[in-house]
């Protein structure tokens, strides 16, 4: 493996011997470490396994809610694994309702579940702001980026 080329696919010799290689190319994407007396192994960032363990939690939650009684509205099941959906408006609560199940679906369908986890903490924060006293109405002072210098080069 070089440093040239990241592979998604690596000998266990060539973790041995060209480790920072193998690593490099685990924090671009998962590597399948290649055994000679073994299953295949997946090399991956703690935080790509955490959003992915996120992202079946998630679906899992979905599911359940789905499964859940018919006579009780479906916005209404999610609140239990989202109990933060109180904050919500039944508007706001329709709209994340459609909008998970869609990502989570379209995320299911390509096995990568980073932007469903990305649109539940998106809409966690919303419930979180309106929960502190935000409205749609309060007018909030956005801070402009601004352009420094790069001290290293100072």
């Amino acid at each position: 493996m070089s440093q040239a080329t990241i592979s998604r696919t690596a000998q266990s010799s060539e973790l041995s011997r060209n480790s920072a290689n193998v690593f490099k190319a685990a924090e671009e994407g998962p590597v399948t470490i290649t055994r000679r007396d073994g299953e295949p192994l997946t090399l991956l960032t703690s935080r790509e396994f955490e959003r992915e363990h996120e992202g079946m939690e998630l679906a899992a939650h979905l599911v359940t809610a789905s499964l859940g009684d018919p006579q009780v509205p479906f916005t209404e099941r999610l609140r239990g694994p989202f109990p933060w959906m109180a904050f919500l408006g039944d508007a706001d609560q329709e709209a994340f309702a459609r909008e998970i199940v869609a990502i989570t679906r379209a995320c299911a369908s390509v096995a990568r579940f980073d932007k469903a986890v990305i649109a539940l903490h998106a809409w966690r924060s919303t419930a979180e702001a309106i929960s502190a006293g935000y409205t749609p109405d309060d007018q909030l002072d956005w801070i402009e980026p601004t352009v420094v210098a790069d001290p290293r080069t100072a």
